[in-house]
Order: structure tokens, then C-alpha cells, then sequence
């Protein structure tokens, strides 16, 4: 087995933390917890595992928040337990070349989706749910920190992983590979539309365009037709392929965004002391895709009185944000994290199901979403390259030829 991994190992991350501030190659040096390794091909551990041969794999951006080691040690979610090693890809189409014999819903030569953590209550193989997963959402597993026996081994950046059968999703025969990837990320977009659906009529915001951004856009579209889907971009060939995906409207990071959700939406701009300035009226519903504190920020002085704003991006550091939107205009702030169970043309269906069905019948586009490919062997170029909107113009990078991949370790 062949896999790139990110190991906990706390002096290699804070010395390469150090050495980025001479020089980024810092992050791919041999003193960097990011390795690519050979390993033994590692047994099923139980009889509802499977191993998965890797055929496409997108870069999330997720996983560059991991590489390039961009979390602070004071958030939320640092304090939970954590594995010592991080296994990375989870945007993959694979098929199944080994499934243990208590494995029914699939056999060797399926090809599948992985939809993420594999922490939760199914994964681990429990007869009870915690209330997460009771409900659909596994991504909020309550006891996804708790110690377990066997922890799946591999990622989407290798040739193989092995993994509980429970957190694969089959792929039908229509959707190719180069969609089948844009599945988990497409599931991320439903879920966050759900947690404010457009009314018809209403002003929507999506700050932000990346990979997500475009799929949301495509996603707000399809289920409210009738909304008026303003963008935000941050380079003009961004702002092109908004408009194709379905935006009304898009303007540049670089503009007024006071002056233009005013145009937009018929809002009074206030101006106070020392460039201060407050809008009365705005959006209704704002997805913040981005997630920096300027963009909270924005996004909460955007939006109309008690209207929404609905957190997607990640960000592992402590903000300064100023939050009086929420009680001075009653702005809700919502985030989404993950996939679900939604309520679609009165089917209870899973934000996985959903995509991949979109993708089959063309609701979601993603041919102009998948921009450059690498072999394995070339990470250090494939990442740097995810990393470089403005010169590459990437939005999906992707390893491909996985199985084949050859690399030093």
C-alpha cells in the first residue's frame, strides 16, 4: 500500500511550522510530518470491512488546511482526541477489490464513493445511535472521539485503503469517475442549502467561489428557481463560470460589497466615524464559503434583519468578528458542516443519494470544475498548484492513475 499521511507528530509540526516563516518548501521537507509511505497491505480487520482500489482523487480544501498545517491549538475542535496519523483523501472514486464476508451491499468490482469520517455510530459497528446518527447526520456523531479497536488504514492519495463497508456510498454506472469525485462536495453544498432554503423571489448571496461555491450555486438553482442567486468571486474567470453555474449577479472581492448589496438589494448605506458603515436591509439568506473574519464580518452587516447567514467555510483559528448583527438586526448565524438527510419532493433522501443522483441526470455540472491532474508523484506540485488560483486557474485538482503511482517514500 502506497499512502500520503500527515503523522501528529508535535515536534516535526511545530519545527515545520517554524521553518515555513523562511520558506513554504518547509511543508515538503523530510522534517514535515507529510510523508508518503509504503506499507504492508493490511488484513481486513472485521468481517464488514472492504479494501478499495483508488482510481480519481480531488484535493479538498480541507486537506490543505491539514498539509500546510493552518489550525491554531486554542479552537473547538482541537481539543477533541485525534489520531496519530491522518490519512489523506476523501474526495475519491474507487472500486471494491476485497469485501469481508459479512459485507452484502457490496462485492469486488463496484465502484463507490467514500463519504467521509468513518467514526460514527455504523462505522464502529454499533447496534444503537446516538442521536446524530439516528437522524441521518453521521457527520455529528456524538462519540466519534471515543477510543475504537480498528481505525480504517489509507487514503484517497494512495493506491488502497481498507475501510468499514458502511462508509461507502455506491456509484450508479452513468456517473463517471471525473463527477463520481465532485460527489462528497456536492453533498457539503446540499446540506448547506438546506439549512436555509430560498423562498421564490428572495436575494441570495453565495460569498465565495471555489468548488463548493460553484456546486452550491448549481444546488440553490435547482431547488428554488425562483430565487434571485447573487456571487461573490475573487478573479474574473471566477465570475465568468458563477454566471454559468447560475448567479444573476457577481462582483469581484475587490469592490464595494456595501455599495453593491445596496444596488442588489435596495438597502440604505449608513456611513459613520473612522469608515464605519451599516446597512439597513440586505440579502435574506448569505452562504459564507469562505469563512475568514472579514467575510463573517460582511456577510452578518450584508444581510437584512432577520435574515441568515450560513457559515460554510472552515476556518481553525479564533476570530475577531463583530456579532452585533445578531442582536441588533436579528441576524440568524447558522453553519453546516458535512452531509445529511434532506427532504426533497417528499423522498427523505441522504445529501449523498441526492448528488449523486443530480450528477446523473446533469442538475449538477462539473466538467469546468475539474481543472488539472497529477500523478501521486507529483504532490508537491499538485498542491502548490491547488494553492495558486490566480496563475492556475484551478478549482478541482485531482490525483489520478492512483494504483499505478510510484513515488520515494
Amino acid at each position: 500500500m502506497q499512502t500520503l499521511v500527515i503523522d501528529m507528530d508535535i515536534p516535526r509540526i511545530v519545527l515545520t511550522q517554524l521553518l515555513s516563516r523562511i520558506s513554504p518548501a518547509a511543508f515538503f521537507a523530510r522534517s514535515s510530518p507529510l510523508r508518503l509511505l509504503t506499507l504492508p497491505d493490511p488484513p481486513l480487520p472485521r468481517p464488514d470491512w472492504v479494501r478499495v482500489r483508488n482510481r480519481l482523487c480531488g484535493i479538498c480544501g480541507s486537506d490543505l488546511h491539514q498539509i500546510f498545517l493552518d489550525a491554531s491549538l486554542d479552537v473547538a475542535p482541537v481539543a477533541l482526541p485525534s489520531h496519530r496519523r491522518i490519512y489523506l483523501g476523501h474526495e475519491m472514486v474507487g472500486e471494491v477489490i476485497e469485501a469481508g464476508p459479512a459485507v452484502t451491499q457490496f462485492k469486488p468490482g463496484d465502484r463507490v464513493v467514500r463519504w467521509g469520517r468513518a467514526d460514527d455510530c455504523a462505522a464502529r459497528g454499533l447496534p444503537d445511535r446516538c442521536p446524530a446518527c439516528a437522524r441521518g447526520h453521521r457527520v455529528l456523531c456524538e462519540r466519534a472521539s471515543e477510543p475504537r479497536e480498528h481505525h480504517p488504514i489509507g487514503g484517497g492519495f494512495g493506491d488502497t485503503f481498507i475501510t468499514p463497508a458502511s462508509t461507502l456510498v455506491p456509484v450508479p454506472p452513468a456517473v463517471r469517475d471525473e463527477q463520481a469525485i465532485f460527489t462528497e462536495p456536492a453533498a457539503v453544498a446540499i446540506h448547506a442549502a438546506w439549512r436555509c432554503l430560498p423562498q421564490a423571489g428572495q436575494q441570495v448571496l453565495v460569498l465565495g467561489v471555489g468548488a463548493i461555491g460553484f456546486l452550491l450555486i448549481q444546488v440553490l438553482r435547482a431547488v428554488q428557481p425562483a430565487a434571485v442567486i447573487s456571487a461573490v468571486a475573487e478573479f474574473p474567470w471566477q465570475a465568468d463560470l458563477a454566471r454559468a453555474c447560475g448567479a444573476d449577479h457577481v462582483f469581484l472581492a475587490q469592490a464595494d460589497g456595501y455599495a453593491e448589496t445596496a444596488a442588489r438589494t435596495g438597502a440604505r448605506l449608513y456611513h459613520g466615524r473612522a469608515g464605519n458603515r451599516m446597512l439597513l436591509g440586505g440579502f435574506d439568506i448569505i452562504f459564507d464559503v469562505v469563512g475568514i473574519p472579514a467575510t463573517l464580518t460582511n456577510a452578518l452587516r450584508w444581510t437584512r434583519a432577520r435574515g441568515t447567514v450560513v457559515l460554510v467555510g472552515v476556518n481553525l483559528h479564533r476570530m475577531n468578528v463583530d456579532l452585533t448583527p445578531v442582536w441588533y438586526q436579528e441576524v440568524n448565524l447558522l453553519g453546516a458542516v458535512g452531509h445529511d438527510i434532506v427532504s426533497w419532493q417528499g423522498e427523505e433522501i441522504s445529501t449523498f443519494d441526492l448528488a449523486l443522483r443530480w450528477l446523473q441526470s446533469g442538475d449538477l455540472r462539473t466538467d469546468p470544475l475539474l481543472t488539472h491532474r497529477f500523478p501521486l508523484s507529483a504532490y508537491r506540485q499538485a498542491f502548490a498548484t491547488a494553492l495558486d488560483k490566480r496563475q492556475a486557474r484551478s478549482i478541482k485538482v485531482a490525483f489520478e492513475g492512483l494504483a499505478a503511482s510510484t513515488a520515494e517514500a
